[in-house]
């Protein structure tokens, strides 16, 4: 008896092998920004999201990085299967957007002891803010106004700006939501993040991924709504961000494009 049982368990292992050998393989294009995208075992909250979905519609996925405008040249070509993330883009030939995997939310950071309350980005001048070099590029002409202040500072060290803030040594911080507690939690994942406060004063932008082959796209929409609600989908932020981290759960809420 148990060495029927032996002998359907390797049968059943064959099989797994010979379907997994049998899959077709993806490329998937990517650039470096931690941890929406990371070139390492696991590849980032945006890479392992795209990564679960097309595994579920049995697909194997391998990774080549590079920049993201090479990336998208790359799948207009056919080179590459997959690039992400992708912004705003509409769909052209060799090129097929898919629905938003994750929304990218700059936030302003403030310390919650001080009890700050700024209720747009003009209100913001006269305090001493940091931020990520280039930041003016993205965040719209009252960030420009904001920029020309004298206590406004910009750093090339992302993973900085969660610890001045932190220390105080700034009023405001202001960079996207994941990458700030991601490098406020790098070496602790349980690192307390109560401390600070969330001020929503610049609008969330949509990421999706881009297909070469249309019909892949189209199955990968299909599927995202159900693994976006799923425990393996929380699980993924849970890997870069830490458990119970504050106000992620509304944030989880607005990936549910459905």
């Amino acid at each position: 008896m148990r060495l029927n049982h032996l002998v359907k368990a390797m049968m059943g292992l064959l099989l797994s092998l010979s379907l997994s050998t049998n899959a077709e393989t993806l490329t998937i294009a990517s650039s470096e920004g931690p941890p929406h995208t990371i070139d390492d075992i696991h590849h980032g909250i945006d890479l392992d999201i795209v990564e679960a979905v097309l595994m579920r519609l049995g697909y194997d996925v391998d990774y080549q990085f590079m920049g993201l405008k090479r990336a998208q040249r790359e799948l207009k070509m056919g080179h590459v299967d997959v690039t992400a993330p992708t912004f705003m883009q509409s769909d052209i030939e060799g090129s097929y957007t898919s629905d938003p995997i994750v929304q990218y939310q700059p936030m302003v950071f403030s310390l919650k002891s001080r009890k700050l309350t700024p209720a747009s980005i003009l209100e913001l001048q006269g305090h001493s803010l940091v931020t990520f070099q280039g930041a003016p590029g993205y965040f719209g002409a009252d960030f420009v106004k904001l920029a020309k202040g004298k206590q406004y500072m910009e750093i090339t060290d992302m993973a900085a700006i969660p610890e001045l803030l932190a220390k105080a040594r700034y009023d405001f911080a202001v960079l996207d939501k994941y990458i700030f507690y991601y490098f406020y939690r790098l070496n602790d994942k349980n690192r307390d993040v109560s401390i600070f406060t969330e001020h929503r004063l610049i609008p969330a932008v949509a990421a999706s991924a881009s297909f070469h082959d249309a019909g892949i796209r189209d199955a990968f929409n299909n599927e995202l709504p159900d693994f976006l609600n799923s425990e393996e989908c929380k699980l993924i932020f849970e890997r870069y961000l830490g458990s119970a981290l504050l106000s992620l759960e509304p944030t989880r809420q607005e990936l549910r494009f459905n």
